[in-house]
């Protein structure tokens, strides 16, 4: 029974070929080779790959859209760190940041924009409007933009060094010192602020404080070599200065 079926299916296939190959008539027109070419074509559209269909396409588009899902535990962590209720502002937030980061002011600044129309008291994007400001070394916009993020969110450490930065520019210590304080005391965990902080303290001969602010910048950066050399010169200075002062 086997032999015999196999038989069936080569006739059958036998039959299509035929059936479709050019008529007599057909094959006495043209050059051979033309006629050759045209019983060829038809065993290549046999074998031919089929288009992809619809379904093909929109597996693909989601495929290649996979990088802009976010996961709901990362759209938590996002609004947890920006303090954003609004996941959709939280993530235009954090884009900002990223393009910061990568010295792309313009995007950062659209972002941050973004986010504002959106959520009008959103102190993060005032205080990304004031950082893309401080970059292209626009002062007075970048004041402004701090004080604004202050009023929206009082305990916004990064607002409050963005200030200090400011002041420290315009050569007010005081207030600088001020403001950095406010700074590392709502956000412990940047070592360039304690460092920025211990070096204004070094500018006013504070040394006690600074050698405190820069160790703190030290133990959080452990391979910064800079701030290890500034911290080694403030513990220096200090010990220095606490002898000259016994000595008097």
């Amino acid at each position: 029974m086997l032999e015999i079926g196999i038989i069936i299916c080569l006739a059958v296939v036998l039959f299509l070929i035929l059936h479709n190959f050019p008529k007599t008539a057909e094959s006495t027109e043209g050059p051979p080779m033309k006629q050759e070419q045209k019983s060829l074509g038809f065993l290549k559209n046999m074998f031919k790959k089929k288009p992809r269909d619809a379904s093909d396409a929109i597996k693909q588009a989601i495929v290649d859209g996979q990088e802009k899902i976010i996961a709901p535990s990362e759209t938590e962590t996002v609004k947890e760190k920006y303090h954003e209720s609004d996941p959709e502002v939280a993530q235009l937030l954090h884009e900002a940041e990223i393009a910061l980061e990568k010295s792309d002011l313009r995007e950062a600044e659209d972002l941050a924009i973004n986010a504002l129309s959106k959520d009008k008291k959103c102190a993060q994007a005032y205080d990304i409007v004031g950082k893309v400001a401080m970059l292209r070394g626009s002062f007075d916009e970048a004041k402004e933009a701090y004080k604004t993020a202050l009023k929206c969110d009082p305990e916004l450490g990064s607002a409050y060094f963005g200030l200090g930065q400011i002041c420290l520019r315009d050569e007010n210590l005081t207030d600088a010192i001020e403001n950095m304080q406010r700074s590392v005391v709502l956000d412990r965990s940047h070592a360039d602020w304690y460092a920025e902080l211990g070096q204004t303290y070094m500018e006013v001969r504070q040394f006690a404080k600074a050698a405190k602010a820069l160790k703190r910048a030290t133990s959080l950066d452990i391979d910064n070599r800079a701030y290890k050399e500034l911290s080694a010169e403030a513990e220096e200075k200090q010990r220095a200065h606490a002898h000259a002062y016994r000595m008097r």
